[in-house]
């Protein structure tokens, strides 16, 4: 029986969702029986936020990563159920304004992902998932960094890297299972034509087949690649891309032995009778390939930085200013992103 890997949670943001999601995800079993969590964030704040939405308050602050693994706790009982917090971030956690992104919770949230981050490429740790923090909360802080992705990017010194979305409720039953790579990320629609090339879809590719094999089993995945432009460019009539960059990528990842199939005009790739043909879908933009999964249900699917030397997940959703601290935001997202993460953990690379 493989042992359960230990999963490093950062709070997010405390002016947003990100403490609440996480304390109502570690009070699910199914978390539990899979992991041992470790939260990198406020004490004080994962306490509080605790104390304010769970029936149930059980933490403990911790030292050790070692402490988290059946050790006994006040009252001669074990750690089961208990939720364990680094507390790693000592900046004062009272001036933090529920729903207002300040330098502080931004200052907070930063410690948090640099802490995880640091634990995971020590080996401390088996994954990381990070709860949202805010792109306005990093640049007021001092990091110039769109979000997560390229922020860890910047803490691994990952050069190659990318975002893959699993959304398993999108295609059930099928291979496809929900998985798309974005070749460009937050980027604004006019810009998306000028980022594009064979060297940058080649290796979002090489990214989704080596992820493929090595966190999810895939043996020899098949992977389909989205057109730019309407009718995957009808021969240059409506553009050029397909000629110049994404079939001469798609030409390049076959000679490497990669299954690699299209371009395909985006409003057909994610019909289940054609997704169903393949492992992974490698999108141009970030809205062809992620409106088609959160038409799934939105918060379901789960953000992982692929390239990276560890491993990373995240929900698909942001801080939630506007309900932040009413206690109505849904886990699930974050629930997801945990299991996904432990998951990942336990599989052995292919031909281990």
């Amino acid at each position: 029986m493989l042992k359960k890997p230990i999963i490093g949670i950062t709070m997010g943001d405390p002016a947003g969702i990100g403490p609440e999601v996480v304390v109502k995800a570690l009070s699910d079993k199914k978390i539990r029986q899979s992991c041992h969590p470790l939260v990198f964030g406020s004490y004080s704040i994962i306490f509080s936020t605790a104390k304010k939405f769970l029936r149930k308050v059980n933490l403990r602050k911790i030292t050790w990563v070692e402490d988290i693994i059946e050790y006994p706790v006040k009252g001669g009982k074990d750690s089961k159920g208990c939720i364990n917090v680094l507390d790693c971030t000592r900046f004062n956690h009272t001036k933090v304004k529920i729903g207002k992104i300040t330098k502080l919770s931004g200052r907070m949230a930063a410690d948090s992902v640099i802490y995880a981050t640091q634990f995971a490429l020590s080996d401390q740790i088996d994954a990381m998932v990070t709860a949202p923090l805010s792109k306005k909360g990093l640049h007021l802080t001092g990091y110039d960094f769109p979000g997560h992705t390229e922020f860890l990017a910047y803490l691994t010194a990952s050069l190659k890297f990318a975002m893959m979305f699993v959304s398993e409720r999108f295609s059930e039953g099928s291979r496809f299972a929900g998985k798309v790579v974005l070749v460009t990320t937050h980027l604004a629609i006019s810009e998306v034509a000028k980022a594009i090339s064979k060297k940058q879809i080649l290796e979002k590719i090489i990214l989704a087949e080596e992820t493929l094999r090595k966190y999810f089993g895939v043996n020899k995945p098949r992977i389909g690649v989205c057109a730019l432009n309407p009718h995957a460019g009808e021969e240059g009539i409506f553009g050029t891309e397909e000629k110049k960059f994404i079939l001469p990528a798609i030409k390049s990842a076959r000679k490497r032995g990669i299954k690699a199939f299209g371009p395909y005009p985006a409003d057909t790739i994610f019909s289940p009778q054609i997704a169903q043909n393949f492992d992974c879908i490698v999108a141009m933009y970030h809205d062809q390939g992620l409106i088609p999964l959160k038409m799934a249900g939105l918060g379901n699917a789960t953000n992982i930085t692929i390239g990276l030397p560890i491993i990373r997940t995240s929900p698909d959703f942001g801080t939630a200013l506007d309900i932040a601290g009413k206690g109505i935001a849904d886990p699930k997202g974050m629930i997801n992103a945990i299991l996904l993460a432990a998951q990942m953990s336990k599989i052995p690379p292919f031909g281990s």
